[in-house]
């Protein structure tokens, strides 16, 4: 064996194992799933654990009436395959009569996943009710906090801050230094607003008199190697109510309230600089990212402008993620970082928000 043709073969099995690995049916499958030519019809998956899982296919019989097939499958890698099964027999409650159900044996589905949001159905009835087929399925939903399977990734922390505030605390930028109190700033672990408040989070709030304030929740990250680069994903989840469509003051409350994920060698610090106070990093500038830190959207809640008018807006739990954008950060000399999500605001009223949840993903940059 030469020692090219060493080389090319050392280098086919490292890329073997992430080839085949890269779409694993993995907790990341469960949600649903549809062809986007046959909106109306599809999947809906859900993972037990790495060798099995629920699915129903929601679709239609041969005369239009609604169908739902039911079985429970085995998962092999990227392929699901499952035994589906027709049930009818009995009424809608309170008239419902769980022993007037009757199953039949419907046939099998074979799902094979071909992407992170993409698939192939096949399926072969039991019968000659029905035609045998293929079709290929989009990604409809995900489970809340879930992600694509990939290798890539050494390491993954995540923060949830339900009970005590989980190491995170507080900076506020680009305000006049010694104005706190008139900027109403304020930051710590409390119970969120309802529905959600069996739980707790780190809220932080201010009300932006300068038309430019950020405000930003970090924590300290140990025991990486010193003075080494990592490439870095940040998620994050937070509490909002802020609707979308509004009027505000120099800006709209939501869609002028930028909201940015980062990472840097250093805590968030401030210097003054013409009587404000400026951040040490790099954090970017409303819309913009900066070197330290990536645009991931604002403060939108979801809600819409019905809330505009005064009605109180409900509470929704959003989540942010740096997924798809380049970022890298480099640890000092003990093996530390500083992880940091924050808003930054161009409507000039008050702003709150709740810290629910915070991932961090790293891999050591060749």
């Amino acid at each position: 064996m030469t020692r090219k043709t060493f080389v090319l073969l050392a280098i086919m099995l490292l890329w073997l194992p992430l080839s085949l690995s890269a779409n694993v049916i993995d907790a990341d499958a469960s949600g649903n799933w549809y062809n986007p030519d046959q909106a109306g019809h599809g999947l809906q998956i859900e993972v037990l654990d790495l060798s099995e899982a629920v699915v129903a296919w929601y679709t239609f019989d041969n005369e239009g009436t609604p169908l739902w097939l039911f079985g429970t499958g085995e998962i092999q890698g990227d392929t699901l395959r499952a035994e589906l099964v027709e049930y009818a027999g009995t009424r809608f409650p309170p008239d419902f009569d769980p022993d007037e159900i009757e199953g039949a044996a419907w046939g099998e589905i074979i799902f094979q996943r071909t992407g992170c949001n993409a698939a192939m159905l096949e399926w072969t009835p039991a019968t000659d009710a029905y035609a045998g087929g293929e079709m290929a399925l989009q990604r409809v939903t995900r489970i809340d906090g879930q992600r694509c399977n990939t290798p890539y990734w050494d390491r993954e922390l995540s923060f949830t801050p339900a009970r005590n505030s989980s190491g995170f605390q507080a900076q506020f930028f680009d305000y006049p230094d010694g104005e706190s109190n008139s900027y109403e700033l304020e930051a710590g672990f409390r119970t969120l607003p309802e529905p959600w408040d069996e739980r707790g989070g780190v809220m932080i709030r201010g009300n932006n008199h300068s038309d430019d304030l950020m405000m930003v929740l970090y924590r300290r990250l140990d025991g990486l190697e010193p003075d080494t680069e990592y490439n870095v994903e940040l998620a994050m989840q937070f509490a909002t109510n802020v609707p979308a469509g509004c009027v505000g003051v120099g800006g709209p409350p939501g869609e002028s309230v930028f909201v940015r994920l980062g990472a840097a060698s250093e805590a968030p610090d401030y210097e003054v600089v013409d009587g404000y106070r400026r951040a040490t990093l790099d954090l970017g500038q409303q819309s913009s990212a900066g070197a330290d830190a990536l645009s991931v959207g604002d403060m939108t809640s979801g809600a819409g402008d019905e809330f505009c008018s005064g009605a109180q807006p409900p509470w929704h739990l959003k989540r942010v993620s740096t997924a798809g954008q380049d970022f890298t950060v480099t640890s000092n000399e003990n093996g530390r970082i500083w992880v940091y999500g924050l808003s930054d605001s161009g409507f000039e009223a008050t702003t709150v928000w709740y810290l629910t949840e915070f991932t961090v993903r790293l891999a050591q940059a060749e």
